[in-house]
């Protein structure tokens, strides 16, 4: 049976009510300090709405605190704003005592890190913070053979970096994002992956490398140790942007496994957007 934290995450009641009868402690963590109720937040952009909704009453109703906080500062509300495409958890939650105006651990507040239109709108006329401009539009800028070769440097040492700190970091890997996973499976069990204790994986392809040399953008792929789940892979997105900004390069990410950071090659010494 799925311990509580996988079940709520999976929108499964019937589970979830099992470990409510054998008494389980909804004031305990995993280890990314997320609470059943967190989990239950979290299943909002993976299961049936009103399946998610249910496990979510039925956290509440038992007594599930609805305040507590990740380990990466992020409170239940915060997350149902990341993954809800709709404002009904949200109310769920404000009307069971979530506060609406909260940040996470790096000061980036809820609205800011809404996903849906209408949750940010919501999350705004609640808090009074505004919605964030669309930022503007940058023009694809073709890289010369010695633009090229000075991003590539910078970009060795990047992924030297995230190699050193456990992850699997290839570049160049494959051409499809599909022969990209592979190469990057493949080296993780070589390496014994989980043995060791590496993160996950990160890796551009040749297709990604095609693409930013004609524009200078280049996405990166990634992927969070053991089974790719969206905590997991939160936590190696950031690792690998933390790293680039280190280095200097401006990088666009919102924050969300679903979604590949960008890297700015020709604004290095600018840092995150």
């Amino acid at each position: 049976m799925k311990d509580i934290f996988d079940a709520a995450r999976s929108g499964e009641i019937e589970t979830v009510k099992v470990h409510l009868n054998q008494g389980v402690d909804l004031s305990a963590t995993n280890e990314y300090g997320f609470t059943a109720l967190h989990c239950a937040a979290m299943a909002c952009n993976a299961v049936d709405e009103p399946k998610a909704l249910a496990v979510i009453d039925l956290l509440l109703k038992a007594g599930s605190p609805v305040e507590a906080v990740s380990n990466d500062g992020r409170t239940v509300l915060f997350l149902a704003a990341e993954f809800s495409r709709t404002v009904a958890p949200l109310e769920v939650l404000i009307r069971a005592g979530a506060k609406a105006d909260v940040r996470n651990a790096h000061g980036v507040h809820i609205v800011t890190n809404a996903a849906a239109k209408q949750v940010q709108r919501f999350l705004s006329d609640l808090t009074g913070h505004p919605i964030p401009a669309p930022r503007p539009a940058r023009l694809s800028v073709k890289l010369g053979a010695a633009e090229w070769r000075a991003a590539k440097l910078q970009l060795d040492q990047v992924f030297n970096a995230l190699s050193q700190s456990g992850l699997v970091a290839l570049q160049d890997a494959g051409t499809t994002q599909e022969d990209g996973f592979s190469d990057c499976a493949e080296q993780f069990r070589a390496r014994r992956g989980l043995g060791i204790g590496l993160r996950g994986f990160c890796f551009y392809t040749r297709q990604d490398l095609n693409r930013a040399k004609r524009t200078s953008r280049l996405s990166l792929a990634f992927w969070g140790a053991p089974d790719g789940a969206p905590e997991a892979t939160t936590r190696v997105g950031q690792q690998i942007v933390d790293a680039f900004c280190k280095q200097g390069f401006v990088v666009d990410w919102n924050g969300s496994p679903s979604m590949r950071p960008t890297i700015f090659l020709q604004e290095i010494g600018h840092g995150r957007e």
